[in-house]
């Protein structure tokens, strides 16, 4: 929790930065396909100078950030200052742009997580750590104390509501059953049962991690994964508003999208203009998920360990406990929730393995299929804030 002494704070946590590094790849702008929010004294300075007025916007293309926001080209395009792939303001580009690829989480900690969807992560350049604390220090230990304060109140009384009603877990309970859980979750057996105990277990309140692996083991292994996986994937792409979309960034730096219409998924590349042109069109019960390969498995738990110790995964979990009034056990809801990532995240590399015609999904696979899906994993709704 956080020091009753204002600017006072507990050590952030940088695990998931350390021993990686970023740098910056020219011609890729995925950063600016991600419409930034104004901070209120950045709105005050943009709206005061007539070049930059013209590139903000007084709503933001989600409902739920409020205030105002830098234009996008066409309403779906790139950011309006992004000129043949460079900002046009780069010394003057707000907050949130030169943060990015890293986010701030506040919850009952503060913590740093890496935007995996950036191509410039663990290329030779800027040590990501180090990177991290100059971050830190430009919002001082005063502002930092108060969001942790305000953020640590909302997870206490996610806690308590979960004692009421008799369905809490521990952070390290929950945790440490998923990381007993690799073998299952890069396995099709395995993510059945795991997904089966997830919507029909029946778990005590406050158990150790060992009895919520042994209620995984146990239980039939029911669930359909792969028709889970078509519907899950087809969903994200069923989206009326085009740039509600994931964004894919392909290693030769195209920008593409993918969106269901009329029973198929159409391919678009993406122009910075907002223009898309065509480039396929999929019948989306011909992608299934793929056979993985020992370095493609390895591969995806990795990346499910990055989600296992991320704190805004489990506030995620924590929103959905509560989404759901308490009906299920918080070890159930984690567990399903990091389950349904997996499945998420195999559909998804198996489409654009299919689309590059790969018959299997190695590591080089897989981390396309983090590309294409990490972004969108750092936007889950969540209890606890962004900052």
């Amino acid at each position: 929790m956080a020091s009753e002494r204002a600017g006072v704070i507990p050590k952030p946590d940088l695990t998931e930065l350390e021993g990686r590094t970023y740098s910056c790849i020219e011609g890729c702008a995925l950063c600016c396909l991600c419409q930034p929010e104004l901070l209120p004294n950045e709105e005050r300075v943009f709206n005061g100078d007539p070049d930059l007025r013209r590139g903000v916007v007084s709503a933001h293309i989600s409902p739920d950030v409020r205030g105002a926001a830098l234009r996008l080209k066409g309403s779906h395009g790139a950011c309006h200052f992004l000129t043949e792939r460079r900002c046009s303001i780069y010394d003057r580009r707000p907050h949130f742009c030169r943060t990015f690829p890293l986010n701030v989480f506040v919850g009952w900690r503060i913590q740093l997580n890496a935007n995996l969807s950036c191509r410039g992560l663990d290329l030779p350049g800027v040590d990501l750590s180090s990177l991290g604390i100059e971050l830190l220090s430009e919002y001082g230990n005063r502002r930092l104390s108060r969001e942790l304060s305000s953020a640590a109140k909302v997870f206490a009384q996610f806690e308590n509501n979960a004692n009421d009603a008799s369905v809490s877990q521990s952070t390290a309970s929950v945790r440490g059953a998923v990381s007993i859980l690799g073998d299952e979750l890069t396995d099709d057996i395995g993510l059945s049962r795991l997904m089966t105990y997830a919507e029909y277990g029946n778990t005590a309140q406050d158990s150790p991690p060992a009895d919520l692996v042994r209620a995984v083991r146990e239980a039939e292994p029911e669930a359909d994964i792969h028709q889970r996986a078509l519907i899950d994937g087809v969903e994200l792409f069923d989206l009326a508003d085009l740039s509600h979309l994931p964004v894919y960034v392909a290693p030769d730096l195209s920008w593409k999208l993918f969106r269901l219409k009329g029973g198929s998924i159409i391919g678009w590349e993406l122009e910075d203009s907002g223009e898309t042109r065509e480039f396929c069109k999929i019948d989306p019960t011909s992608v299934d998920l793929l056979p993985l390969t020992t370095r493609g498995r390895r591969a995806l738990q990795r990346y499910i360990d990055i989600v296992n110790a991320r704190d805004c995964f489990l506030g995620h979990a924590a929103y959905l406990c509560d989404l759901e009034g308490y009906e299920f056990n918080f070890g159930q809801v984690y567990i399903g929730a990091i389950a349904n990532s997996a499945i998420d995240l195999w559909w998804r590399a198996s489409l654009m393995a299919q689309l590059a015609g790969a018959d299997s999904l190695g590591r080089d696979e897989i981390r396309e299929g983090v590309i294409f899906f990490d972004m969108d994993m750092l936007d889950l709704p969540t209890i606890g804030a962004f900052i």
